[in-house]
């Protein structure tokens, strides 16, 4: 190491420099004998002040300078002059003390730190500073494509030796400052900085950059990786950039986090990196958790006023409870006169473009969750998709345990419906027993209309029954301000304040999920709606629309449920079809916003209804052969009983319509196959089946053996008797104490009749009636 950096190191680390990571109050002022470095805050209209070296600072900005190190350079006048001062009263060589007031020892700070202390020492500059500037400059600005090799370049080093080698004061280590100074000797031109030579790296960081590659890797595995509709200016309705976003908590440090990321095109959806950065970190010797919010800065966008949400959602409370203090704004562009604790470097650019809201310095009362879902609700992806029109049915089923379902709902006020007219498309045995055609129809319906809803209950066999109101929607909405207002109405209980629902939850028994199940039609505008794409952001608010969830970065679906979806299209592809266990939705893409029929109740919707009564009525004919299966084998004089309407339920379920075609269009047939697929049905009446097989079975074995029983001990017992009465009475004469004229031998075979027919005529009369019952 040259003799000169040597002494830089030494006098960086004497007593003499005193290193402070305070940060300064608004207008403050450096000392007469103290270095500002990426700190301090100044008003436009005053005057540049020498020693104030930050290059977000006015005096700076103006002159374009990119970073701290570059304002140190552009400094070298006003550091000789400072050195003279330094100097006065001490031996020749030498300064006097020096207060170094520094941000966080960031590469730009340490860089910016040692050329100003050079400059000082030697009133010159040391040889290939101008490549040091350049470099840091594009660092600071994030330009992460052109800051080199991860394993070899200066700046994932000087991360990596900062994590290796953490200082317990505000002083950087030795290792830290001799590792720079060695490379301000080597290095001479920024293609040397951007590949280091290997004997340079001490072994201990060169496996230490190996392995952050991995240790990204399986922190990406538990990140949320979304996408977020970042503004390209302040306008509150203008244009937006779709971008890869990441959110990661992690233990690694945030600069090497956001290099890997920025340059990860194999796990992005549109191949460019994760453009928005959200990041956690939660060190064990850290009280205060780090966050970070970054977005990349060589691509168009803006984070403008995202520090001063942040703010308002902070609230007046510290953490600790005390008040938050108010004062002098640092910067003029500030929305507010909060100090703490957060930071944009926007503020400080004169054209207000915010690329970075940096961690709080005195930490946040706000959780990691609560800062990811703001940021997800403030970008969310949703907000500029239209939706023009939505009809939604909410629907529960329920099993009636009041008195008969039709006079009830009648008594108040309920009346019965036909809805054959909106099914026109099906199977006619379909219309007679689910659309109410006819009065011996297998389900039927009664609706109550009120306060611009229509409430509706459908009666199905098993005395199972559906409730489902439709809302109709005709105002225009953003497609994540619907899914918020329809989750918020799945999970409430607004929907039983309905007039019309307020007296039957007395006969009503929950089945199922504790939720209301959704299907809706929606009219989406694709020319003003931005990038209806297949991003992993847009298919969550679509399934979150299908199936009832809200549509928050925590509820987003997971890649296994997101598969288990059936998305069908017609052959236009201007009407998408989502299909899951919980519900549904019909998306109507419009290119132009042209005048349609009205979003009605119609087929798609019936055949929602219609498989939810196929599907709960199979979960409760199961539920009773459970029971009579038990009983049976609870029970030995249970198996002489027949099944009843157990029986006559499961042939219902199985040979008749609930089970078969539903139409002759291959559409509409297509998507009641698919909700049969999502609802396991299939698998459901096979199972039915050998469940309804095994029972009859197990009955026909119990029966045989009651027969097998009866034959077994009364057929002996006569035999028995007939023998020893006939034996008995074979030497008297037929008069005595017998009627009629018979022997012995005749009373014996009497006795033999009258025992095997009660014996087989009770088997034959049992086995009749139990085949009339089924």
């Amino acid at each position: 190491m040259d003799a000169k950096l040597r002494q830089v190191v030494e006098v960086l680390l004497g007593g003499q420099v005193e290193w402070l990571a305070e940060k300064p109050a608004p207008g403050l002022e450096p000392g007469p004998r103290e270095l500002f470095f990426s700190v301090g805050s100044r008003g436009e209209s005053l005057p540049p002040h020498p020693r104030m070296l930050a290059w977000k600072l006015p005096q700076w900005m103006r002159r374009s300078v990119r970073s701290t190190t570059a304002a140190v350079l552009l400094s070298a006048e006003e550091l000789d002059a400072f050195s003279q001062e330094l100097r006065k009263g001490q031996p020749e060589g030498s300064l006097g003390p020096l207060t170094l007031r520094v941000h966080e020892p960031t590469l730009d700070v340490l860089c910016a730190t040692m050329l100003a202390m050079y400059r000082l020492l030697h009133g010159a500059w040391p040889e290939g500073v101008e490549a040091f500037v350049e470099y840091v400059g594009e660092w600071e600005q994030g330009h992460t494509e052109t800051v080199g090799d991860y394993e070899r370049a200066l700046g994932t080093v000087f991360y990596a030796a900062l994590n290796l080698w953490p200082s317990e004061t505000d002083r950087p280590t030795r290792e830290l400052l001799e590792l720079m100074a060695t490379v301000l000797d080597r290095g001479r031109l920024s293609v040397e900085l951007t590949k280091l030579p290997e004997a340079l790296i001490p072994p201990v960081i060169s496996r230490r950059l190996k392995a952050d590659e991995r240790l990204y890797r399986a922190e990406l595995s538990r990140a949320q990786r979304v996408q977020l509709d970042i503004p390209l200016g302040d306008e509150q309705d203008g244009s937006v950039r779709r971008v890869d976003a990441l959110f990661l908590s992690s233990f690694q440090d945030v600069t090497v986090l956001r290099l890997l990321a920025r340059t990860d095109t194999e796990n992005t959806h549109y191949g460019q990196g994760f453009d928005f950065m959200a990041i956690h970190i939660s060190r064990p010797d850290q009280s205060k958790p780090w966050h970070a919010f970054s977005l990349t800065p060589e691509r168009a966008g803006t984070l403008a006023n995202l520090a001063g949400h942040l703010d308002e959602l902070e609230g007046e409370r510290l953490p600790d409870g005390n008040p938050r203090a108010r004062g002098a704004r640092r910067f003029e562009r500030q929305p507010n006169d909060y100090s703490d604790p957060w930071y944009s470097d926007g503020y400080a650019s004169p054209v207000g473009r915010s690329t970075m809201v940096a961690g709080p310095y005195s930490g946040t009362r706000l959780s990691r969750r609560e800062l990811w879902e703001a940021l997800w609700s403030r970008f969310n992806v949703g907000r500029h998709v239209h939706v023009l029109k939505a009809h939604t049915v909410f629907a529960r089923p329920f099993l009636w345990r009041g008195p008969a379902p039709d006079a009830e709902l009648v008594s108040r006020g309920f009346r019965r419906c036909d809805l054959s007219n909106q099914g026109s498309s099906f199977h006619p045995a379909v219309v007679h027993s689910f659309l109410g055609a006819t009065p011996e129809a297998d389900v039927l319906h009664y609706e109550k209309p009120t306060e611009g809803h229509t409430v509706r209950v459908s009666v199905y066999p098993n005395r199972l029954v559906v409730v489902w109101i439709e809302r109709p929607r005709a105002t225009a909405t953003s497609l994540y301000e619907l899914a918020l207002e329809q989750a918020a109405l799945v999970e409430s209980k607004e929907l039983w304040e309905l007039e019309p629902l307020r007296g039957l939850p007395a006969w009503l028994a929950p089945l199922g999920p504790e939720r209301w199940l959704v299907y809706g039609g929606y009219r989406i505008s694709r020319g003003r709606s931005s990038m209806l794409d297949d991003s992993r952001s847009m298919q969550g608010l679509f399934y979150a629309l299908a199936t009832g969830t809200e549509p928050t970065l925590e509820k987003l679906p997971s890649e296994a449920a997101s598969e288990s979806r059936r998305v069908l299209r017609d052959a236009a592809g201007e009407t998408e079809h989502w299909l899951t266990s919980t519900g549904g939705a019909r998306l109507e893409l419009l290119i132009e916003e042209e005048e349609r029929g009205p979003l009605a109740c119609d087929r798609d919707f019936l055949l929602f209804l219609l498989t939810i009564g196929q599907r709960y009525s199979a979960f409760e004919t199961s539920r009773r052969m459970a029971e009579v299966e038990q009983r049976y084998r609870t029970s030995r004089w249970q198996s002489l009983r027949p099944a009843r309407s157990v029986r006559s339920d499961v042939m219902l379920f199985t040979n008749s319509l609930w089970h078969t075609r539903v139409s002759e269009d291959p559409d509409v047939n297509t998507r009641y196959l698919s909700w049969h697929s999502l609802h396991g049905l299939q698998e459901t009446v096979e199972a039915m089946k050998d469940q309804a097989a095994e029972l009859d079975q197990y009955k026909r074995d119990q029966f045989d053996r009651m027969v097998g029983i009866l034959v077994f001990v009364f057929l002996p017992v006569s035999l028995a008797c007939g023998f020893f009465s006939g034996a008995q009475f074979q030497e008297m004469s037929p008069s005595v104490g017998i009627p009629g004229a018979t022997t012995g031998w005749l009373v014996f075979l009497g006795y033999t009749a009258a025992f095997t027919v009660l014996v087989f005529g009770t088997v034959f009369l049992a086995r009749v009636m139990s085949w009339r019952r089924r």
